[in-house]
């Protein structure tokens, strides 16, 4: 949906919010243009003194301290509310490495985001997997926990509560940075290597990566994303960043203790985040800026300040909860997914995806008849062997056999509540069963977990539609070849030419699927502003982005009208002459009856049924479990 057209000032600034890359607009251009020269001219207007330019420094922590938490709470959804341990460790490293040691103040510069970051890894590997407040009151935990174990002065080395003093100034050989102008420009240096480093991760498979386990997590690992691994690299990056602007803080102040360090310091990051917009980096600046600024102006209300940012935050919920500058991912459209080189014309992108791939998917040959089965002449594709599952004294699965064969569709039907899903969710990984295997092109997958069974060659949709709803289609489908992309951190970072030959690559994989299920001109479009038809054929063109060998679908015509499930139909029937294999859940005897080749019954988690869909229809034991028997 097209929003009315912004005035001048307005485009500006949509512009930096967009995070453009190479193709940024010329307003765009022209807003960092002048924002830089600001930050350049600063220290020497008129008006500025010694007392502003420290400020000024004063914001550039709390803009690091606030990209450093924006990677945790804002990329990747994690509630960290002891932030302010990692700035600390971070500070008392400079601090205890120097005076002690002697170390050079820019060689503990990475030393302290090392540390800080190492720590980070020991202390939240056992607890990575909490959610929402659980992972919210162990790391407030952990804040105290180094708050404290400073303040008790451990082998004498953090001089409890009188803290460091003594700590030295960045010494680059030929000059040392020592005045508060020094001081300023090495921090906003610093910030604008980060941000450069910061969108280039976000418009990597990294970043996509963050945001996907942020919007579903469940979704993510199906799509190929090791969920533990990344929320791990979030905390690691985003501490080692609070450790970087512990040591900024610690040679500018010479001194370092406890008091710098307390949970109101993390509060006052998180509501950084928070005001400025989750995920978006001039909200960061900007909710720094407000942070650190405001009670200067007011300094007569500065103990009230806290009420302020407290009213201020309820304020932000109910009438702007994406902050005050969030990101807008659908305004940025292609432009916005920082792949170098792009075509203007994204049609014209779409025409060159296409004619890069004719008639075939990557990896998926057409069955080809053999002599596995005997039966049909195709080969098995999957097989589950005696698959029991229970929750409880709840038996939800029971000792079911299952063969998925090559180039076929075969359907899993059956009354509500027979354990369908639930096998489904065994195959994909979600679930381990209690006995039993699942056999995938010979090999045994029960042990495997989702994002790994993905990349095997299995892809599924949900029964309840688990799309990304606050990224565009585009960035939905992306998530399919993840599976197969390798680049990570440090060649996102840097852009190297290998990571953006595989950016495009994905780029063009799920154009061509996104194509294919006929979503494209929604292709900028939120996920969540779909109807409930197309969210159902998002979700498919995702799957198939995988190049999986079988496609799962866990009752695609559930909520369609008449007309969208026959062309569901058709669409699964040239699926299969594409050279897919297809394993379906499916309520409507239509859409079995009309495309399925094989048909299997389940009931109360057993198999009371397996043939070709005509005989299945008139099946007696089918007949009775659907509609029950006669007294």
């Amino acid at each position: 949906m097209s929003a009315p057209t912004p005035n001048g000032f307005q485009r500006l600034l949509q512009s930096l919010v967009r995070q453009e890359g190479p193709g940024k607009s010329r307003n765009s251009k022209i807003f960092m243009a002048l924002l830089i020269a600001a930050l350049i001219a600063y220290p020497f207007l008129p008006f500025v003194n010694n007392y502003w330019i420290d400020v000024a420094f004063f914001v550039g922590i709390y803009v690091l301290l606030g990209l450093s938490l924006n990677i945790i709470l804002g990329e990747v959804g994690l509630f960290n509310l002891g932030h302010a341990a990692f700035y600390a460790i971070g500070a008392y490293t400079t601090a205890i490495l120097y005076t002690q040691l002697k170390v050079p103040i820019l060689l503990l510069l990475p030393l302290s985001a090392l540390i800080a970051g190492g720590f980070a890894y020991i202390v939240t590997s056992p607890i990575i997997h909490l959610r929402g407040d659980y992972l919210c009151i162990v790391t407030i935990g952990i804040g105290e926990i180094i708050r404290i174990t400073a303040l008790n002065n451990p082998f004498d080395l953090t001089k409890g509560a009188n803290g460091i003093t003594g700590v030295g100034n960045p010494d680059f050989g030929l000059f040392a940075i020592q005045s508060p102008t020094q001081f300023y420009y090495y921090i906003w240096v610093i910030i604008a290597l980060v941000i450069i480093g910061l969108i280039n991760l976000q418009k990597s498979r990294v970043g996509r990566a963050w945001n996907y386990i942020r919007e579903d997590e469940i979704a993510a690992e199906a799509s190929g994303i090791n969920v533990r691994h990344y929320k791990l690299l979030a905390f690691v990056i985003g501490t080692a960043l609070a450790g970087v602007a512990g040591n900024i803080y610690g040679s500018k102040m010479m001194i370092v203790s406890p008091s710098n360090f307390t949970f109101m310091e993390s509060c006052l990051i998180f509501v950084i985040v928070l005001l400025g917009g989750l995920g978006s980096i001039p909200g960061n600046l900007l909710g720094a800026a407000i942070i650190v600024v405001f009670p200067e102006v007011f300094r007569q209300f500065a103990s009230y300040r806290l009420l302020f940012f407290g009213a201020a935050l309820v304020a932000m919920m109910v009438f702007r909860p994406g902050g005050i500058l969030p990101r807008k991912r659908e305004r940025a459209g292609f432009r916005g997914l920082g792949i170098a080189r792009l075509p203007e014309d994204e049609n014209a992108f779409l025409q060159a995806a296409l004619n890069a791939a004719p008639g075939a998917t990557p990896g998926v040959q057409p069955p080809q008849p053999t002599e596995d089965d005997g039966e049909l002449g195709r080969r098995i594709v999957l097989e589950t062997q005696r698959i029991t599952m229970q929750f409880g004294g709840l038996m939800a699965v029971n000792q079911f056999d299952l063969k998925v064969r090559k180039g076929q569709i075969t359907a899993l039907i059956g009354p509500n509540g027979a354990g369908k899903t639930t096998l489904f969710n065994v195959i994909t990984g979600i679930y381990h069963p209690y006995s039993g295997k699942v056999l995938f092109m010979g090999e045994d997958i029960t042990p495997l977990k989702p994002h790994r069974i993905i990349a095997k060659g299995i892809a599924r949709t949900f029964q309840n539609i688990r799309l990304f709803p606050s990224l565009t289609c585009i960035e939905n489908v992306m998530s399919g070849p993840h599976c197969h992309a390798h680049h990570g951190v440090l060649p996102a970072l840097f852009h190297f030419a290998g990571q953006q030959k595989e950016e495009r690559a994905i780029l063009e994989a799920a154009a061509r699927r996104l194509h294919q299920a006929g979503l494209w001109e929604y292709r900028n479009e939120l996920a969540r502003n779909l109807p409930y038809g197309k969210q159902k054929m998002l979700e498919i063109a995702r799957a198939l982005a995988s190049d999986p060998q079988l496609l799962i679908l866990d009752e695609p015509s559930s909520g369609l009208n008449d007309k969208e499930t026959e062309e569901l139909m058709e669409f699964l029937t040239r699926l299969v002459h594409e050279g897919f294999t297809i394993l379906l859940i499916e309520h409507d005897m239509n859409v079995v009856m009309g495309i399925s080749d094989r048909v299997t019954v389940m009931d109360m988690g057993s198999k009371i049924a397996e043939d070709l869909p005509q005989n299945i229809y008139n099946n007696p034991k089918v007949i009775e479990a659907y509609l029950g028997k006669e007294e």
